[in-house]
């Protein structure tokens, strides 16, 4: 499932937390109590709380709200992510990334399996403890314990970004998926059985649904928005916790994600035919950009005619995308914002010099409150309001290449310059608030409520994003 994303890179962390400790502990998929679960440290005090020794990092403040020191024998990482099927969006092998914030939460995982050699048990187990913190305060929300016993000659040890991932429940709101096992041996005419246990929580650690899938086949399924992918020609997606699955072919399921809820995806005919925009649901054919939808006037010619042209949709936030035309023989590609239900056009934005042929690498980066776009189409940055379509600023001819990364929820645009170097600008007037220090680990995430994560040899520090 190709998903246009914003998700942080995460590394493994040998950490403790230092400030904030609460939440109970469950065995994941069955919301019992866990006997003997590890719990994070206690808060032990000024005088033990690492210090960040970083320099300052330009749209975050001075200071972290909280932090996670070293400490032997502790190790955390940060989850998968539940759509991963090993590919990128744009459809190339990839390794597996680790997500770090859900929601309003961070989340991280403690390894706490006992290597066979020591275990009293014949049956080789994982262990897992995923452990929600809030992200403003690092205060433990949730401890949820992950076991599953595996059996080596029939399948792999499973892998901590395949059993604790971080994805999306039905409605598109963020939901921590944690997968645990009920395997049975093979005994008289029963042959062995593998289970898989699809458990879904929401931000704090409340259970949102619960599916159990048997068979080899089913151990590790992509889940998209509360939907397992399941494994055939055309692909069925079972809802977690129950409910009706639907069916897509094979290509539509590949396509991104555009909308709230279960979603659209769009259907090309060819390069410069109509756009029909289809329910991910049913297939049906929700709009179509030559019957249903007003081209802005810069594609209409004297005699009021449409030309004909290119048509590109990219996602934004919501029930809104941003759809571009490029009319026939023409480098320059109007930009529009669209209601993905109606087709409606909500804003006609500026004109912007386009290769078609990078266009599908083109990567509109969204401020979350959805109102601020930027992009680099290839002949250099553009910002503009999604809501008015007002342009906020371009490249100049004399400035560095603009490639934007992300905008952060006080408005600030991380981008990367020609020369190699990150800067921090104000989303909607490019004015330089300062260069990311050389050698410091980017932002790349903001929890729902603006905190970040920073990795240092020091320990892990939770910050606060400024407003630019």
């Amino acid at each position: 499932m190709k998903i246009r994303t914003g998700l942080v890179v995460g590394t493994v962390l040998s950490l403790g937390l230092v400030t904030g400790c609460g939440g109970g502990d469950e065995d994941a998929g069955t919301g019992s109590k866990a006997s003997g679960s590890p719990k994070a440290s206690a808060s032990a005090g000024a005088a033990d709380e690492p210090v960040y020794k970083g320099k300052p990092i330009p749209g975050l403040a001075a200071k972290p709200a909280w932090a996670l020191a070293q400490k032997d024998g502790e190790e955390y990482s940060c989850p998968g992510e539940a759509a991963f099927d090993g590919q990128n969006e744009k459809g190339f092998p990839t390794v597996q990334k680790g997500v770090c914030q859900v929601g309003d939460a961070f989340v991280l995982v403690q390894e706490r399996s006992v290597p066979d050699e020591e275990s009293e048990t014949e049956t080789p187990t994982v262990h897992l403890v995923a452990h929600l913190f809030d992200a403003a305060t690092g205060e433990k929300r949730k401890s949820l314990t992950v076991k599953c016993a595996y059996d080596p000659a029939l399948e792999e040890q499973p892998s901590l970004d395949t059993l604790v991932q971080v994805g999306e429940w039905k409605d598109g709101s963020p939901a921590l998926l944690i997968r645990t096992c009920e395997n049975t041996e093979a005994s008289g005419l029963k042959a062995a059985t593998l289970k898989k246990i699809y458990t879904m929580y929401d931000p704090n650690g409340r259970e949102l649904g619960s599916s159990t899938l048997t068979g080899e086949g089913n151990v590790d399924l992509p889940v998209v928005r509360g939907h397992v992918e399941m494994p055939d020609g055309e692909v069925t997606f079972a809802p977690i916790g129950g409910g009706k699955d639907f069916v897509l072919e094979r290509f539509l399921a590949d396509e991104t994600i555009f909308g709230s809820g279960q979603g659209y995806v769009a259907k090309y005919d060819g390069a410069y035919s109509a756009l029909r925009l289809a329910d991910r649901t049913t297939g049906e054919i929700v709009w179509n950009s030559d019957d249903d939808v007003t081209p802005p006037r810069e594609l209409r010619g004297e005699s009021d005619d449409i030309k004909d042209g290119h048509k590109d949709l990219f996602p934004l936030r919501g029930d809104r995308a941003t759809l571009m035309w490029t009319p026939l023989g023409s480098s320059e590609s109007v930009i529009t914002t669209v209601d993905l239900p109606t087709g409606r056009t909500v804003a006609t934005g500026p004109t912007v010099e386009v290769n078609l042929a990078t266009t599908d690498l083109a990567k509109i980066v969204v401020s979350p409150d959805g109102k601020t776009a930027v992009c680099n189409f290839g002949e250099g940055a553009l910002a503009w309001n999604t809501e008015t379509g007002a342009e906020l600023w371009r490249q100049e001819a004399d400035e560095k290449d603009i490639e934007p990364l992300q905008i952060t929820p006080g408005g600030v645009l991380y981008a990367t310059l020609d020369d190699g170097e990150t800067a921090a600008l104000a989303a909607d007037s490019k004015e330089l608030l300062g260069m990311v220090p050389e050698g410091t680990e980017l932002p790349e995430a903001f929890s729902s409520n603006g905190y970040t994560l920073v990795d240092t040899a020091d320990g892990l520090f939770a910050f606060e994003g400024e407003k630019a």
